[in-house]
């Protein structure tokens, strides 16, 4: 019986090693905030995290009131060194000013859109998408009528957008240990179980927070509706 329990024990060991009894990626937190919230209050949502990421979509920085701004403005105070990327920013002034004011404060600026030339089988990487990855995605595209093969493609360049970002990230991270990073992604790769976040997490134990997680989030709610 002993040597029994001891084969048991054995193989239990043994098996809490392979991949069936690995734990999933720690999953980001999530809070609501809105432009109107103080410079502490942002500041206070910030100082425990090391990744954070707003939807591009949300970003606004025709006035310094912004959300986007007041999130710099508690990095340049909270940080030893930061990092900014993001998908999105584009040629207008008020981008110009804002990725200005990041390089005058000794900010790095991740590159996180991946070139046009490469392909996902070309990225060093181990990443794995969660399960159901692709019938989540396609569940969009199913109402449109399209065939499997356009589905596909469209997947696989979602995909590919997704592990270099998180590839980036990730990179940067390791490399310059408590220093913090502001992600401006499209809301559509930042879901609480997939996406960019969920990438990151399998390679790194950052500390993850996804600002305005809802798709139609409300400017009136409260500041910090965390979870």
């Amino acid at each position: 019986m002993t040597r029994t329990i001891r084969w048991c024990a054995g193989l239990v060991v043994a098996l809490s090693s392979c991949s069936f009894f690995s734990p999933q990626p720690p999953l980001p937190r999530r809070a609501a905030i809105e432009p109107t919230g103080s410079e502490e209050k942002f500041a206070t949502l910030l100082q425990d995290e090391d990744i954070i990421y707003y939807p591009s979509e949300s970003v606004a920085l025709h006035s310094r009131s912004e959300a986007a701004w007041k999130l710099l403005d508690a990095l340049q105070r909270q940080a030893r060194s930061f990092a900014f990327g993001g998908d999105t920013i584009e040629s207008e002034s008020d981008h110009r000013v804002f990725l200005a004011e990041i390089e005058k404060a000794g900010g790095d600026i991740l590159p996180l859109r991946p070139p046009a030339q490469i392909r996902l089988d070309q990225l060093s990487h181990d990443f794995e998408p969660p399960p159901g990855n692709f019938e989540r995605f396609a569940r969009d595209f199913w109402s449109r009528d399209l065939p499997e093969v356009k589905v596909r493609i469209a997947y696989e360049a979602a995909l590919l957008a997704e592990q270099f970002a998180a590839l980036k990230i990730v990179e940067h991270f390791r490399e310059h240990r408590g220093g913090k990073i502001l992600v401006f992604l499209r809301r559509e790769h930042l879901g609480h179980d997939y996406g960019v976040p969920y990438f990151v997490a399998q390679k790194t134990k950052a500390r993850q927070l996804i600002l305005n997680p809802q798709r139609h989030s409300d400017s009136r709610a409260g500041l910090l509706a965390r979870k």
